[in-house]
């Protein structure tokens, strides 16, 4: 007796774990370009840099008489919470006889 069994075999489908590996992978492939897509710049010319430049130091000169006039100066930074400024050596001779009965305290 002679049998012959001819069997037709299916084609392997990609396992599960294959098809999310892909998935993952094409997801973070397309969220990269898309990053690199969206921080695209054109570069600035240098006249452009120059405007920026000058702008950023004016406004830094601005900023630093601004700090400097509420360092020396009496005036109020609230006036409806009741908070004031002083300048810092007024501060420093307010503050120096408390910190001085302090550290006598804590001294045997």
């Amino acid at each position: 007796m002679n049998q012959d069994h001819t069997t037709i075999s299916k084609p392997k489908r990609p396992s599960f774990g294959i098809l999310l590996l892909l998935g993952v992978l094409l997801v973070m492939l397309a969220a990269a370009l898309g990053a690199f897509w969206l921080n695209r710049t054109d570069p600035a010319t240098e006249s452009e840099d120059l405007e920026r430049a000058t702008l950023r130091t004016k406004n830094l000169i601005e900023l630093q008489a601004a700090e400097s006039n509420t360092l020396s100066t009496y005036g109020w930074n609230d006036k409806a919470k009741g908070i004031v400024h002083i300048p810092v050596s007024r501060a420093m001779e307010l503050v120096l006889p408390s910190l001085q009965a302090t550290a006598a305290k804590e001294q045997p």
